[in-house]
């Protein structure tokens, strides 16, 4: 994911994009390998794309700048990054008019502001916003599928779900991921580590991740996450559940305690 905006650099908004974004490729199997953000800036931009693509990722999402306003230069920057023109878009020209005659404001004058959001790559295909006004964009680039989506988080879930979310599913294919979430009391991080080491060493496909939550009545308190990812659903679960077993097991014989176990994605951290 590629997050463009300086609201974002400077702390006027969380990044919650991402943080949807995440979780919503998790629970698929997917994992969103990097987040990088970057300025309202043409250099910045085009730096941006070079190294995400540099990565070669099955898709990059390019987050935010898709609107009419001077700072919303996103297709500009990616233009200058891949070397090739921008064009006036008929097709995304057309879906802007029709997101105004669907909210009944008529027939809107196709101010330069407005006939912006309509300029796009040269060779980039608009992608219909069912709830805002500037289309996504979608691109081609060096064995990368890149979609461009706006930054208001209502418009990029819907682009998202409706058009991107697809493709994912076409090009990787079902994916089952087990989630198992342990909250554990009276270990500290450096004695579970080992025991973690252990079950990456058994089973190196697996996510285990400890995530310490302080000292409480003079105990240790940690939650453990565990996850697996198979094509096979029912593999996926009988490996998180040894894990889970084998690790319970060891905690318990150091003198700790499993306080409880949840099965499901991870809650967001606030």
């Amino acid at each position: 994911m590629l997050a463009v905006g300086r609201e974002l650099l400077i702390g006027r908004t969380l990044n919650t994009n991402a943080q949807w974004m995440g979780s919503r490729l998790a629970r698929r199997g997917t994992l969103l390998a990097e987040i990088e953000t970057v300025d309202d800036n043409l250099m910045e931009i085009a730096s941006g794309l070079k190294d995400c693509l540099r990565r070669k990722p099955d898709f990059l999402v390019v987050v935010g700048g898709l609107g009419p306003t001077p700072d919303d230069m996103t297709l500009k920057g990616i233009s200058n990054g891949i070397g090739r023109g921008l064009r006036l878009n008929k097709q995304a020209l057309s879906m802007i008019k029709e997101h105004y005659a669907r909210r009944n404001l008529g027939s809107m004058e196709m101010t330069p502001a407005r006939k912006k959001m309509a300029i796009l790559p040269i060779g980039a295909l608009p992608v219909s916003n069912a709830v805002g006004t500037a289309p996504g964009v979608k691109l081609e680039l060096e064995g990368t599928t890149v979609f461009c989506l706006p930054g208001v988080p209502s418009e990029m879930k819907s682009i998202f779900k409706e058009s991107v979310e697809p493709e994912i599913a076409k090009k990787l294919g079902s994916l089952h991921r087990k989630y198992i979430s342990l909250k554990l009391e009276g270990i500290y991080e450096s004695a579970l580590a080992p025991l973690i080491k252990t079950e990456l060493r058994r089973y190196p496909g697996a996510y285990i991740k400890s995530h310490p939550r302080g000292i409480r009545e003079g105990k240790s308190r940690i939650e453990l996450d565990v996850a697996v990812v198979s094509e096979h659903k029912e593999k996926a679960e009988e490996v998180a559940v040894l894990i889970v077993r084998e690790i319970r097991s060891a905690i318990e014989a150091a003198g700790a305690r499993v306080v409880s176990e949840r099965v499901g994605p991870p809650r967001a951290q606030g």
